[in-house]
Order: C-alpha cells, then structure tokens, then sequence
C-alpha cells in the first residue's frame, strides 16, 4: 500500500511513565507560549530534555538530524481546550521577519501532556516560499489528530496544520510541547535562549534527576479526510502571520 507523503505519523506511549510525569511536573513551570528554547542534538542541555528527545529523534527518523550542527527549536503550550488556532506552518520567525522567507523545520512533531482539548489536523498543502499562499490552492487531504497524554505526532516540516477547538472539555487546559526539528540552527537562534541558566524554570531542569527506562512506542492508524467529507466545516482563510502565534 502506497503511504501517502503528507500523512502525518502517530505514536503512543512514546515516553516511559515516569520520564513522562517528571517532563510534565517541568512543562508546567516553564513560560507558556512566549519563548522558544533550542536544543542541539550533539549534546543537548538540560539532561532531562536530552533524555526526551533522544525517545522522540528515533520516531522522526530524519538522517538530515545526523549532522553536528542539528538541533530543536522547542517550547511548552497552555491553553484552554475550546481555543482555535488558525492554519499556519511552522517556520524561522526571524528568517521571516528579516527576509520574508519561509523556512520550514525539516520535520514538525508534537508531544501531547494531556488528553484535553480539540484535534490538531494537518493538510496535504504547503506554503510558498513567501508565505502568500497555500500549495495546492484548495484542501484537498487532511489527517486530524486528537490529543492523548504521551502521544507524539510528526509531520513534514513544511506541512499547514491547525488546532481545532473542543466543546467537550471546554473548562480544562490543552496542554503540549511542540518540537521543530532543525538539521542546522535557525536565524531565530539569535533571540532563542539557549543555555538552561538563561532562564530559572529551564536551570530547575538542569538538576532534575531523569528516569532512565525503555520505552516502547505504539504506532496509531490515520484515517485520511477527503475535503467533501471532513469531520466538521474547515475554514482556511491565508496568510495566518497576525492571525495567533504557532501552535
């Protein structure tokens, strides 16, 4: 069977229980959306995070991540389950505001911490280059993926993706960490901090002793939506710059 190159890819049960219970006792001290850390794969700092992403970077799969200069752009996101975060793809903030380039990671992935909040769906579209508009013009495929805590969800880097809002838990928080894979480091870098003891929250992680278990991740079937029979009506209004910041 033919695997569709849009489609995202989907694991459960990616960390072991209780790497996962110290990574969330950590999320939720670190700033909620406003700042963006990097984390070079040759030797990633603070340990507990290095511990992560070493379970993850085996699931993404990317040789292009091999190289000594590779790294993850990565940061915490609280919000309330009935919010909706418009189409956007991920990109170099910096590159973009400097340039008006859009340079996607070289995979996009997600790390839920709670089961809370509406379905995050990815397109079969990309951006152009200047980010003006969506390639093909029109939605066409589209995989949606809802959040259960310690499920993991990689996409291309380049993919238009969305956070949909959820009525029934409309009172608790979504809560993820969204992890950009990089295979060399981004003009963002510049404002990104990058040393734990930039920030209190991020030198706490430092000294957190990290579990040391084997995981054994469970991949999730998708189910692809055409656009004429997409679960509930999508709107797709671009360019989403000013729109909300990245999911």
């Amino acid at each position: 069977m033919d695997v569709d190159p849009f489609a995202p890819r989907v694991f459960d049960d990616v960390l072991p229980p209780a790497l996962l219970e110290v990574l969330s006792v950590a999320a939720a001290v670190l700033p909620n959306r406003t700042l963006s850390f990097w984390t070079g794969l040759d030797a990633p700092e603070p340990p507990l995070i290095a511990t992560v992403l070493r379970h993850l970077k085996a699931l993404v799969g990317l040789p292009q991540l091999e190289r000594p200069d590779a790294g993850v752009e990565w940061w915490v996101r609280r919000a309330p389950a009935y919010h909706f975060q418009p189409w956007h793809v991920d990109k170099d903030e910096a590159l973009f505001m400097r340039d008006g380039v859009v340079r996607p990671p070289a995979a996009a992935s997600i790390l839920y911490l709670s089961d809370a909040g509406g379905a995050t769906i990815f397109s079969s579209q990309v951006c152009d280059q200047e980010g003006a508009a969506l390639v093909p013009r029109r939605l066409e495929r589209a995989w949606t993926i809802a959040p259960r805590r310690n499920r993991f969800v990689v996409a291309r880097g380049d993919a238009v993706h969305a956070v949909l809002p959820s009525r029934e838990h409309a009172q608790q928080v979504r809560t993820s960490m969204p992890i950009n894979w990089w295979p060399s480091p981004m003009v963002s870098n510049a404002r990104l901090a990058t040393e734990a003891a930039d920030h209190e929250a991020l030198a706490q992680l430092t000294d957190t002793p990290v579990p040391a278990e084997r995981s054994n991740p469970v991949p999730v079937p998708l189910r692809t939506w055409y656009a004429a029979d997409l679960p509930r009506p999508v709107e797709q209004r671009w360019p989403a710059w000013k729109a909300a910041p990245q999911a």
